[in-house]
């Protein structure tokens, strides 16, 4: 009896990796025949491609313009490049560690952000004008504003000295009492910046230094900024028709680098872009960075993930929701491909309400109502995807001048 109960016990040990096998397949197969009932649509709106959410009426030529003194300047070192059988292993068990956990846990629901843009430059700022705009906010339950600190290099680049010491603390001040209000009424301040030209060569310095300025600056002030944003758009770039790839790769490159540059700090990153970067909208070459090949959606991704709080704003920008070519169609792609390969990253949902061509992008010229009805439906389309960030209404001030 004994032997016969060893026999039993040592084929069910055997057993056991065979079962688990088995367990881990199936989920795999679960998923990808979940993943492939969910359709995917490419786009072929070009006028996608010249949209942009900074306003070009407030950007300082600073942030423009290449400084040859500075193109040099270091912030920080550079991540090492890992052996390439190295990342490649690494990639395996990353993707494996994921496919496993979505099978076997739910993903808890985040809480979805209703952010907007302030492109005022920051010594335009009056306490009059601030109380406007943020009452305005919160009155429209707004949580989350993204401000505009690009006109910091206007002293960064001022020669040192008292008087650049006197204008870096006036900025300040004024950034200071900015979050204190804000704060007050319940809304989160992201530090926001970039130009289509930060991540080509010589130009690296001007995201470095406001990201370096946004460290220093919640490092020495009670009021903090939740988080810092990008809004670097280089298919705007007049090369990138010719060579998109290496455009894409260096844009690519500035981001992994400020992750990695903030990696040690708590804020948290976003990164505007357009909704054409996925594999399924068929408008970007596929690509090989950190010995990956994929699409910029999924690089960003593979950045973005490393840190717990980070989200991908994206410029869906129409006045209708539904339909074809509506916002929830334009926003797809992205939002299957985050749900199926991002743990921390969430998608939030861009709008338009300035004054910009065609009409059909923005809700200018219609109401609040109209813009809450299409909003709307997005929540409800996609409310049940575990990264759906939230929403973000382009820009504050022509959303509170809405009717």
């Amino acid at each position: 009896m004994a032997r016969k109960k060893n026999i039993i016990k040592n084929k069910l040990t055997k057993s056991i990796p065979a079962i688990i096998a088995v367990i881990i397949f199936t989920a795999l197969v679960s998923i990808f025949v979940f993943n492939m009932n969910e359709k995917t649509i490419a786009h072929s709106n070009v006028t996608d491609f010249k949209i942009a959410t900074y306003s070009n009426q407030n950007i300082t030529q600073n942030a423009i313009a290449t400084n040859l003194q500075f193109r040099n300047i270091t912030f920080a070192p550079v991540p090492k490049n890992k052996p390439i059988l190295t990342r490649q292993l690494a990639s395996v068990i990353d993707a494996v560690k994921f496919f496993a956990a979505s099978f076997f846990t739910t993903k808890p629901k985040m809480e979805k952000e209703y952010g907007s843009w302030i492109w005022t430059p920051i010594f335009r700022l009056t306490p009059s004008y601030m109380e406007s705009v943020l009452s305005g906010a919160e009155k429209n339950r707004m949580d989350t504003i993204y401000i505009s600190i690009d006109s910091y290099l206007d002293i960064f680049v001022m020669q040192e000295g008292t008087e650049k010491e006197i204008q870096k603390e006036k900025f300040e001040n004024i950034l200071a009492n900015f979050i204190k209000r804000a704060n007050e009424k319940g809304i989160a301040v992201d530090a926001e910046a970039g130009w289509q030209n930060w991540a080509e060569e010589g130009n690296e310095y001007k995201a470095f230094a406001i990201l370096n300025f946004v460290k220093n600056f919640n490092a020495n002030h009670t009021e903090k900024f939740r988080g810092f944003q990008y809004d670097v758009e280089p298919y705007l770039l007049e090369t990138y028709k010719n060579d998109p790839a290496t455009i894409l790769k260096n844009f690519l490159s500035l981001i992994d680098k400020s992750e990695y540059f903030l990696s040690k700090n708590d804020l948290h990153f976003s990164v505007v872009i357009p909704d054409f970067y996925d594999k399924n909208d068929k408008a970007t070459p596929k690509l090989t960075y950190n010995g990956k090949n994929g699409y910029v959606l999924d690089h960003l991704i593979n950045i973005l993930d490393r840190r717990k709080n980070s989200s991908i704003i994206v410029m869906s920008y129409r006045n209708f929701a539904e339909g074809k070519d509506g916002s929830i169609e334009v926003s797809k792609n992205e939002m299957k491909t985050a749900k199926k390969n991002a743990k921390n990253t969430k998608i939030i949902i861009a709008q338009e309400t300035g004054d910009f061509p065609p009409p059909y992008i923005t809700f200018y010229g219609t109401s609040q109502n109209k813009l809450n009805k299409e909003t709307a439906k997005i929540k409800t389309a996609f409310d049940s995807n575990p990264n759906f960030g939230g929403l973000a209404i382009h820009y504050v001030n022509t959303f509170l001048e809405l009717k």
